[in-house]
């Protein structure tokens, strides 16, 4: 039997240490309706765009899903919804807003983001 082999490894880097000071409390949500043969094209569509929010399907049989997304991402969730009208039909039903602990965060994360579209 051979001995196992001595193997020199690197520590684990730090790569990001976040704090819960930073992020948002909650994600925020909007709800569709779109045609029942229609969530599986969405799912794939929003999978396609880096995975911009998760769907959840609500009730299949109306055909309501849930989309989750990080709070300052409206912005581009609708761009992609605009985008994808042109494949899907679909109506918006509502949309709650995320939050954060603070209203300091808040402003922070949306001049980050505003930043990161002008890019």
């Amino acid at each position: 039997m051979s001995s196992p082999r001595a193997t020199s490894r690197k520590p684990p880097q730090k790569i990001y240490q976040a704090t819960s000071q930073a992020l948002p409390r909650y994600s925020s949500r909007m709800y569709l309706q779109l045609a029942p043969d229609g969530i599986s094209l969405l799912k794939f569509l929003l999978e396609a765009e880096d995975n911009l929010a998760y769907l959840s399907t609500v009730s299949p049989h109306t055909a309501v899903v849930k989309l989750v997304f990080a709070p300052g991402r409206e912005r581009e969730i609708r761009k992609f919804l605009e985008t994808a009208h042109h494949q899907l039909t679909f109506r918006e039903l509502v949309t709650f807003p995320g939050g954060w602990k603070s209203e300091e965060k808040r402003k922070e994360s949306r001049k980050d983001t505003e930043e990161r579209d002008a890019k």
